[in-house]
């Protein structure tokens, strides 16, 4: 039990020296997220295109 107690006491101590970002500092890493989605987003189709056209003229083909 006296485990279980430690435990949780770091676990309490280590929460408190959590630094949480401010407003701007969270509007900026949610915008760079946002772009980065909607780059990966757009390769990924663009990729996807590509290998469902050469799988479908491969497959037309033969």
């Amino acid at each position: 039990m006296e485990k279980i107690k430690k435990f949780f006491a770091e676990i309490r101590a280590e929460a408190r020296k959590t630094s949480w970002p401010n407003r701007q500092e969270l509007l900026a890493s949610t915008g760079v997220v946002l772009i980065i989605l909607a780059i990966s987003s757009a390769y990924l189709f663009l990729v996807d295109l590509l290998f469902s056209g050469t799988l479908g003229a491969l497959i037309q083909r033969f």
